[in-house]
């Protein structure tokens, strides 16, 4: 549960406006010791009102960056996401550090994804390969006991903070994290998605975090670690992951694994179309057409996505299936030519791509995204017709 608080309307503004300054000025800090004092003042800032339920003091001072210090931005969001996802622990009069981190599985399957809870030995033999092969000797560790979907975990900077905390506190004790599952609202139906299983590692103060951060360890046993995590988690996970393909992702700390799974999942996506169709209902590439369209939140902004709809070779109106690809920073011209080299790889030949943008559509009904037909136009996806016989293809 969020903390109550109360505040004032101008000290929120000045609150605000100090972290502004405060970070434009660690931006045009031409040394590391002078960045280290800015950091300093910046992190007891944010800590602090994180601490006191204070978030929205941080994102106002970002909405302020956002347009004219693109520096000051990065500097003040990094900051704030690593505060939200890290903290002081103290143990039996000790002084301790935790770190959440994120664990991304990429899945896609013609039934429903799986999400929620996940039996103990799942849960167990999780937190068994975290510290057999990621954390630092001696560290605790503790797993959620709950498979998230993107649209179930925490969104805010004092969301994150709290599930940080609960996390810490089940490491120091040893034991899961026992998540309240009514709290979770209800993951919309894909046909690719992302899952998540958060985690936290609990170390001494100052002393490494991760195995290959530890004295006399080759710094590069980083990727044989994780590869080797991957591959443990992956059979792990197998008893719920009935019906799906799934690849594991490296782990890392939240914002930054949740990025990156973000980024995995749009190639991952439209390789999963393309086979789910070939798969259910038999149509082959050659018998396919893409079309690609950028969507945009408000007019003379940059646009928030491509999103690309999969018909048929000789339907220009139906969309029987679609992708989303999120440009997350990228210049939207080198990512509509990353697309469309993409699907060419798949076997679709016939692309088309439209210049004009669309509104970032939702169905109203179920929440799902609209994606382009050849037309011009913006639809729902449509299921195929007289293919009665066929498995039952998830909602979107």
């Amino acid at each position: 549960m969020r903390r109550s608080r109360y505040f004032s309307r101008a000290r929120h503004h000045a609150d605000a406006e100090t972290l502004s300054k405060l970070a434009r000025r660690m931006s045009e800090s031409g040394s590391r010791i002078e960045d280290r004092i800015w950091e300093r003042r910046l992190v007891e800032l944010i800590n602090d009102r994180l601490s006191r339920g204070f978030d929205e003091v941080i994102d106002a001072a970002l909405d302020d960056l956002a347009t004219n210090h693109a520096g000051a931005y990065d500097d003040l969001a990094d900051l704030a996401e690593s505060c939200a996802e890290s903290g002081a622990v103290e143990i039996e009069g000790k002084r301790y550090e935790g770190l959440l981190i994120a664990l991304p599985v990429l899945a896609w399957s013609r039934y429903k994804l799986p999400s929620g809870p996940l039996p103990s030995a799942v849960v167990d033999n999780a937190a068994v390969q975290i510290g057999a092969h990621l954390a630092a000797r001696g560290a605790r560790c503790a797993v959620a006991d709950t498979f998230y979907s993107i649209d179930q975990l925490p969104e805010s900077l004092g969301e994150v903070r709290d599930v940080a905390e609960s996390l810490f506190d089940a490491a120091t004790r040893g034991q899961p994290l026992k998540v309240d599952q009514k709290s979770l609202r209800e993951p919309i139906l894909m046909l690719a998605d992302s899952r998540y299983l958060l985690a936290a590692v609990v170390v001494p103060e100052g002393t490494p975090v991760y195995h290959w951060q530890e004295t006399g360890v080759d710094p590069d046993s980083k990727s044989t670690a994780e590869q080797a995590f991957s591959e443990q988690l992956t059979s792990v996970l197998a008893p719920v992951m009935t019906g799906c393909r799934y690849r594991v992702l490296a782990p890392n700390a939240f914002h930054a694994a949740l990025r990156f799974g973000d980024r995995e999942l749009r190639a991952f996506s439209l390789d999963a179309a393309v086979s789910y169709l070939k798969l259910t209902y038999e149509l082959l590439p050659t018998s396919l057409q893409a079309t690609i369209a950028p969507y945009e939140n408000k007019r003379d902004r940059p646009a928030t996505e491509l999103r690309i709809g999969i018909s048929r070779a000789d339907d220009d109106d139906a969309v029987i299936e679609g992708v989303v690809w999120p440009l997350l920073g990228d210049d939207e011209e080198q990512a509509t030519e990353e697309v469309e080299a993409a699907i060419k790889r798949m076997g679709i030949h016939k692309i088309v791509t439209h210049a004009h943008r669309f509104p970032l559509e939702y169905c109203d009904d179920c929440g799902a995204p609209m994606f382009p037909n050849p037309s011009g136009h913006s639809v729902h996806t449509e299921p195929m017709e007289d293919e009665g016989d066929r498995p039952a293809s998830p909602l979107h």
